[in-house]
């Protein structure tokens, strides 16, 4: 199991241990809580966190870590699923300023509570409900849980906005040109609110000429490579992680940092990094104007679906990405047509959704999104397997030319992340050790 997936687990731990009101919630709310509170054993390591313990208990309601591999051990209902989506596309409308139907307490009825909010925890969705509980009609039961799941993750937000200030600031004022991709710039750019969006990692991209300065800036101001993959400059992991990979991820106190010189690792899935930092606009987060994607170039990240659209969230920004007809100037490719197709089946989208992109979506083979559905109904995966297939899919659906070729025969072969564990200066010593290593993992079924 990898640091991610042990620390989401972690973070689910020792929750029992904390004394906890329930006074003025109803039963459903009460049960919901005595399951999740019971559902481990074990004391969490707080040494390292800014965050007081009585804010772990929030951290279980809403998924904070921002990783991309989460604990989640229930499976949402086919039911919950289907009011969560109704509640959310509603949600939207009232954002897009449409009429909307509130869906009262007499629908509610039909879904057990505590699965209703299993399926707001894990597709973290509180922020969107919250703020259009009036419209939608919630009831008050349902309100204070939203609440109380938003006061929980309202320090962290705090400290994500923070690091994210001092991550850009880091590598500004080092004279790297940096943008700050998803998070909190996302909501800012989308809905104009910083808080519409929960707190995760903080995302920078750089050119790759300036991955090992930015690496070198990080990891002097206290954020760290996993102890497993401290791969440095000069190492064949450090060239092969740089040839092959788009990203590394750094460990932090406040919040972990996700350091790209690509945003996908096929060339020819998205614009060069250069373009896209000409391109760029400005948010502000936390007084600071930062820089982040265009708004075309944002949408076209979101729709390449890397992430399976694991949680609605993705769904919803990629929503509110869509409302700017120009996002559309150019032709969509596959995935992102597939992932507006997922949209449109859960969350919505927006009328300005061109019709001969609409005519598109018509076309996406139901299977592929039965396929979404049923993931949106599974737990969160704790092990990697089901998302190495599907960046090969990916990847063969966003083939351009010879070089994308050889990027997905590296994926099935020695993908970039067999390479972190090696510690080799030569590839004389590197490939063989990695090759080895990853013949052992798939044979144990790793």
């Amino acid at each position: 199991m990898g640091r991610r997936e042990a620390q989401g687990l972690e973070r689910g731990r020792n929750v029992g241990q904390l004394h906890v009101s329930s006074s003025g919630c109803g039963t459903e709310w009460r049960e919901w809580l005595r399951h999740h509170c019971n559902a481990g054993v074990g004391r969490q390591d707080t040494s390292r966190s800014p965050i007081p313990p009585i804010f772990n208990l929030l951290r279980l309601l809403v998924p904070l870590s921002g990783a991309r591999v989460a604990c989640h051990a229930r499976r949402v209902t086919g039911a919950a699923l289907d009011l969560l989506c109704r509640l959310v596309r509603s949600a939207l409308d009232a954002e897009e300023g449409r009429a909307v139907t509130p869906v009262g307490p007499v629908a509610l009825g039909a879904v057990p509570l505590h699965d209703l909010l299993d399926g707001v925890r894990r597709h973290r969705v509180p922020e969107l409900l919250a703020a259009r509980s009036g419209e939608l009609g919630l009831p008050d039961e349902v309100v204070r849980v939203l609440d109380a799941m938003l006061a929980g993750a309202r320090q962290r937000r705090l400290v994500h906005t923070l690091e994210t200030v001092r991550a850009w600031q880091l590598l500004d004022a080092a004279g790297i040109d940096a943008l700050v991709v998803k998070g909190i710039p996302l909501a800012v750019l989308t809905t104009g609110d910083a808080d519409a969006r929960g707190a995760g990692d903080v995302d920078l991209l750089v050119r790759p000429e300036s991955a090992a300065a930015a690496h070198r800036l990080l990891t002097g101001a206290g954020w760290a490579l996993h102890e497993q993959g401290r791969v440095e400059p000069g190492m064949w992991a450090w060239r092969h992680v740089q040839r092959w990979g788009h990203t590394l991820t750094y460990l932090g106190a406040g919040a972990d940092v996700d350091l790209h010189w690509r945003l996908d690792a096929m060339p020819g899935a998205q614009p060069a990094t250069g373009d896209l930092l000409a391109r760029r606009t400005t948010v502000e987060v936390g007084g600071v104007a930062i820089p982040t994607l265009a708004r075309a170039d944002a949408f076209r990240h979101l729709a390449g679906h890397r992430e399976g659209w694991t949680w609605l969230r993705t769904l919803v920004d990629l929503r509110r990405l869509a409302r700017d007809p120009a996002v559309f100037a150019e032709p969509l490719s596959a995935p992102a047509l597939t992932s507006l197709a997922a949209a449109r089946a859960t969350v919505g989208l927006p009328g300005t959704v061109p019709g001969p992109v609409q005519d598109a979506i018509d076309r996406v083979p139901g299977a592929v999104l039965a396929r979404a559905r049923a993931g949106h109904e599974l737990p969160v995966a704790l092990f990697g397997g089901a998302r190495a297939g599907r960046e090969v899919r990916n990847g063969m659906a966003t083939v351009r030319g010879p070089r994308d070729v050889q990027q997905l025969a590296m994926t099935l072969v020695l993908p970039a992340h067999a390479a972190l564990p090696i510690r080799s200066a030569t590839a004389w010593g590197g490939v063989p050790r990695a090759f080895a290593l990853r013949t052992r993992r798939l044979v144990r079924g790793r």
